[in-house]
């Protein structure tokens, strides 16, 4: 059976003029869906849908191969810079095949050289030519990323109240992998929260703070950072007097910190206490003794199973919190302890919310405002 296909009565010239017409919309229609993509990437519109990155959104909810879909984003991103090549795009002037070459190595000084020579040239001769110069940039820039790599450092400042800043240089290679050791830990730290535990409302940067520290809370764990107590891995060296520590009044009484990030950090850690004369000599060191005991962690775990904190689902970095500080006299017992993760234990010892107990000794928690929080 043979299937017949009707011609038009069109003329070459007007089929031609339709399909330049077509291919002009299609061209503008791409860079308004790219337009699209980029702010929906900005906004981390994919983070709902428990998605890694915007390419994964793509391939799922519009059909695009996650490589292609990656190609995409990094077009989209590119072209926030290159204004001339963005108006020509929209125009319908240029195909995506020729954005997607010249937004490899066009940049604001020598876009517009580059949007001229784009104009007469076929996709393949753009194709080519930004690839020779993409080689030639790789072959000139070895010299520059070796001096990079030379020169890359991390530095630390601390400012006496409690904040350090930590500024750090890398090579793009190895900034791209540090990036990407942040995504994962920010998508297993989101994966590891309760469905109904509230969106995590904090910035971007914020959240790829708190994974940089899950990161190194993993690696100084190991394998067993689920259950053990940060003292078993870790130390963190913290100078206090006794009667800071107890929130007593005593002239000259120190701490290196806060002193209520420093009753948090006892509440379940390794304490040694050094006796001093007058003048702040050691007279004895005592030996250093775990607030929680191992076999009182397990029991913790076997009870509380994650944090305690209404909503809150998380089993990493769990710690244990005295109702009754040790050092006000809180006995560290099961009856008197409970596990939190750390973002909700810091959120506690800086006045977020209370742990109280009714007549019949049951926890419950209660906003800074007195208002009794719902389990």
């Amino acid at each position: 059976m043979t299937a017949l296909f009707k011609l038009s009565r069109r003329s070459l010239d007007e089929l031609e003029e339709e399909l330049v017409a077509h291919a002009q919309r299609i061209n503008a229609a791409e860079y308004a869906f790219l337009e699209l993509v980029r702010e929906f990437d900005i906004r981390q519109g994919w983070r709902p849908y428990q998605f890694n990155n915007c390419a994964e959104w793509l391939n799922m909810k519009c059909g695009i191969v996650v490589g292609t879909a990656r190609e995409k984003v990094r077009v989209a991103t590119a072209l926030f810079d290159l204004p001339k090549i963005s108006r020509a795009f929209a125009a319908g002037e240029l195909s995506y095949s020729k954005v997607r070459s010249l937004s490899r190595v066009a940049t604001p000084h020598n876009e517009a050289q580059l949007l001229e020579y784009a104009q007469q040239a076929t996709a393949e001769q753009v194709q080519r030519r930004c690839q020779q110069m993409h080689n030639a940039d790789r072959a000139a820039s070895t010299h520059d990323v070796n001096e990079i790599h030379r020169g890359r450092f991390l530095r630390r400042s601390v400012d006496g109240c409690g904040r350090m800043t930590i500024s750090i240089e890398l090579t793009e290679e190895a900034g791209a992998l540090v990036m990407a050791a942040l995504e994962r830990a920010m998508a297993e730290a989101d994966a590891s929260r309760d469905a109904s535990e509230p969106e995590n409302d904090a910035s971007l940067h914020a959240r790829q703070a708190d994974a940089l520290v899950d990161m190194a809370r993993a690696y100084l764990a190991g394998e067993s950072g689920k259950s053990a107590s940060p003292a078993d891995h870790y130390q963190v060296v913290v100078h206090v007097d006794e009667a800071a520590l107890r929130a007593e009044p005593a002239e000259g009484a120190r701490s290196d910190l806060p002193i209520e990030s420093v009753r948090r950090l006892c509440c379940d850690a390794g304490v040694v206490v050094v006796t001093e004369d007058d003048k702040g000599n050691p007279l004895d060191l005592g030996r250093k003794h775990r607030v929680v005991q191992p076999a009182l962690r397990r029991a913790l775990i076997a009870r509380d199973r994650h944090c305690c904190y209404p909503g809150c689902a998380h089993t990493r970095w769990l710690e244990a919190h005295h109702v009754m500080h040790w050092i006000a006299g809180g006995m560290t017992s099961l009856d008197n302890t409970l596990l939190l993760c750390n973002g909700h234990h810091r959120r506690l010892h800086e006045g977020g919310f209370r742990i109280r107990t009714n007549h019949a000794g049951e926890w419950y928690f209660e906003t800074a405002a007195g208002k009794r929080m719902s389990n």
